[in-house]
């Protein structure tokens, strides 16, 4: 894949995990890159800015202490890093979730990331990751059509079906009609978006594996060298 292309106009839209911050044992200990808060910063006076995880915005608020707008959760929160958020959750869907949550197995190694109406199932510190998968597969055959189950790297979490990272880009994207939107992201949920902003977007996928990305960005230090062009003058036409 080629080097993704610097663009006049840009509407950024920036995971966190995997792409601003490395992967830590315990994610409430994933920092990001010394260098990103003060990038973002310069970025924002220049650029709308927005951050895309499916983390809960609270828990950004320390990690990331920049006030940008956000969307949590894969799409189900939306508001501002240190500001006001709201959930869009059905009641019928906190039910079935708060149903399964009661119903996890207890397996050595596997921990519950609490999202509020949502949660995660970790199990990157298991001592043997196929029991975990293997004990979770029944409890995995109880979930209802009316929720989807995403498989990232070493977590699994359920989410509504058709509420996903890439309808609620494409829905902010819409507010900014003369801007081009440039995703970056390296985990399964991000595909969504990379679909989503296929036709008009520059998308960047960070990492190895099959991607619906146009672009890719080796690490975390290449999305913020990519960013960093973007606070300095653009070269003179030939």
């Amino acid at each position: 894949m080629a080097y993704p292309p610097r663009v006049e106009k840009p509407l950024f839209f920036l995971d966190y995990d995997g792409t601003l911050a490395p992967f830590a044992p315990d994610p409430k200990r994933a920092r990001p890159l010394p260098e990103v808060p003060a990038l973002l910063e310069a970025l924002r006076r220049h650029h709308p800015v927005w951050i895309v995880t499916g983390r809960r915005l609270e828990d950004l608020d320390e990690l990331l202490p920049v006030p940008l707008p956000a969307i949590g959760l894969h799409g189900l929160q939306r508001g501002q890093i240190g500001g006001p958020r709201e959930f869009v959750v059905p009641e019928v869907v906190r039910r079935e979730l708060a149903r399964l949550r009661a119903a996890i197995p207890h397996v050595p190694g596997l921990w519950i990331e609490d999202k509020g109406p949502t949660f995660a199932l970790h199990y990157r510190q298991a001592p043997d990751e196929s029991a975990v998968l293997r004990a979770l597969e029944p409890w995995l055959a109880q979930v209802p059509d009316t929720l989807e189950v995403i498989r990232g790297k070493k977590v699994i979490e359920l989410r509504p079906r058709d509420v996903h990272k890439g309808t609620a880009v494409r829905a902010v994207a819409a507010q900014w009609p003369d801007r081009t939107p440039v995703y970056i992201g390296d985990d399964t949920t991000d595909e969504d978006a990379f679909r989503a902003l296929a036709e008009r977007g520059v998308t960047i996928k960070v990492g190895d594996g099959a991607t619906a990305a146009r672009y890719r960005l080796p690490d975390e230090s290449a999305v913020v060298a990519y960013l960093r062009q973007y606070l300095t003058s653009p070269p003179a036409p030939a």
